[in-house]
């Protein structure tokens, strides 16, 4: 794992929001079709049908789903590594800063320290210097 493909990590999640949203937003068609009252005396009217062009939208359901499932492995990729991590604190660094996306003063407070977050940034700058090397 590198620190850029970490750093992904938010921005692969939002993806996946994106494209859960337009996969339950496909595009819709409309048509008309004549119909008539159910009783007498059995006025015809136009009858105007609406919903996903099944052949436009199952082939765009299924590109979308193949997306969503490609993030979701790498998403889960990332968060296998991250529970390998050893080192407790520096687990929860790398969480609340990678996946949850806080800026270095939002994880010195919410690892229940006060500042701006300097300590935490440079173990986590140690930490990947080490893995480099090793």
């Amino acid at each position: 794992m590198t620190q850029e493909r970490l750093e992904a990590l938010r921005s692969l999640q939002r993806e996946a929001q994106l494209l859960q949203k337009e996969l339950r937003n496909l595009p819709q068609t409309k048509d008309s079709v004549k119909g008539s009252m159910a009783e007498h005396p059995y006025i015809e009217h136009t009858v105007i049908v609406s919903g996903v062009d099944e052949r436009q939208g199952d082939r765009l359901r299924r590109q979308l789903q193949r997306k969503i499932d490609r993030i979701q492995e790498e998403v889960e990729a990332m968060e296998l590594w991250l529970d390998n991590v050893d080192d407790t604190e520096m687990r929860m660094i790398l969480r609340l800063r990678y996946r949850d996306g806080l800026s270095w003063q939002g994880v010195a407070s919410q690892m229940g320290k006060t500042g701006d977050g300097s300590t935490e940034r440079k173990k986590c700058k140690k930490f990947w210097e080490q893995l480099k090397v090793s």
